[in-house]
């Protein structure tokens, strides 16, 4: 007799409709494409799933899927919360802007009730990866090196005078819950950062920190249990574009002379997250001017787009080893290569 094949939903928010009411970014959709369709590639590898995605209405749904749901405007949450109790496994993709990953993971949590299991982190790690405050805060507690963050109202209050006085000559505003380089601004002042900050009210939303030059890198790796294997070590190539950030590009495995450190940092993270559970991607920036110094700036309880070159650098099946991580108690983690992959963007 021949096994059935578990039922999956593979959901990328924003090639799958999430953004529905607005116009599609197309950098935001390539990125998001390219993260979908290399999980899907290797979830049909493993030829375990029947595999349903969804899709905003205005694209081409993904030839990989075995069904794929149209997402018409507005319709996103409604068809995503319905498509839940169909399948027996949910592996969804969403960035932590506006709170969306942590709404969705929660719908992810409670459909396991209803015997859809959820392949991502738990809620204290989603909800650490998603608000920049409560990531610097457990960090800090865990003895982690990263950069201060200062709220958007204490600027405005007069309460960070201090500021002023400290040798920092750029300054960065970032959302409390933005994902990667999305909403990220640079001054060259901090008076230039307190006038920006006050108009619109946007120290409701935003935090500040100070500029930390140095290599922006990442790492991917694995959690289960507050144990973590390292899979990357990556380079991000960001450039300055006028007050924005632009990542161009990743070199997976381009920090790797930073193995052992980048390990180290990876196991203190997971401790500090004993929910987070599978894949998760750590920003993180190497002061080359000053001892190699490594401050971890953000913490991804999600796929990262670090993952499109995964297969090629370990020469293994990486959805394999996520869901092996997630569904196995006794995880071992096989020999895997460390091969240098460039991912254009």
């Amino acid at each position: 007799m021949i096994e059935a094949l578990k039922k999956i939903l593979v959901c990328e928010y924003i090639t799958g409709g999430g953004l529905g009411t607005e116009a599609l970014p197309e950098s935001l959709v390539n990125e998001g494409s390219l993260m979908r369709d290399a999980l899907l590639r290797n979830l049909t590898e493993m030829s375990q799933f029947e595999i349903v995605t969804l899709h905003d209405a205005r694209l081409t749904p993904s030839p990989l899927a075995n069904h794929s749901i149209a997402v018409e405007s507005g319709q996103f949450n409604r068809i995503f919360a319905e498509t839940l109790p169909s399948v027996e496994l949910v592996w969804l993709i969403a960035p932590e802007s506006n709170g969306v990953l942590l709404e969705l993971s929660e719908l992810c949590y409670a459909s396991h009730d209803k015997g859809a299991l959820f392949l991502g982190c738990g809620f204290d790690a989603t909800l650490i990866g998603t608000s920049k405050t409560l990531c610097f805060e457990a960090l800090r507690d865990a003895n982690i090196y990263t950069l201060p963050v200062y709220a958007g109202e204490d600027l405005v209050a007069g309460k960070c005078e201090q500021l002023s006085t400290e040798h920092v000559s750029t300054w960065v505003a970032k959302p409390e819950d933005g994902a990667g380089c999305e909403g990220i601004n640079l001054f060259d002042s901090i008076d230039d950062l307190t006038h920006w900050v006050k108009q619109g009210e946007r120290y409701l939303t935003y935090l500040a920190q100070p500029y930390q030059a140095g290599v922006a890198a990442s790492f991917s790796m694995l959690c289960r249990n507050g144990k973590a294997w390292l899979l990357s070590c990556n380079e991000q190539h960001i450039t300055r574009d006028g007050n924005h950030f632009k990542l161009s590009g990743i070199t997976i495995n381009g920090m790797s002379a930073y193995w052992q450190r980048f390990e180290t940092i990876a196991r203190k993270v997971a401790k500090m997250l004993p929910d987070a559970l599978g894949y998760v991607g750590v920003d993180v920036i190497v002061d080359t001017e000053h001892d190699h110094k490594i401050y971890v700036i953000e913490i991804n309880p999600r796929l990262t787009t670090s993952y499109v070159g995964l297969e090629q650098a370990l020469d293994y099946n990486p959805a394999k080893l996520i869901m092996d991580c997630v569904l196995t108690d006794k995880f071992v983690m096989p020999n895997l290569a460390k091969k240098q992959v460039f991912i254009p963007l």
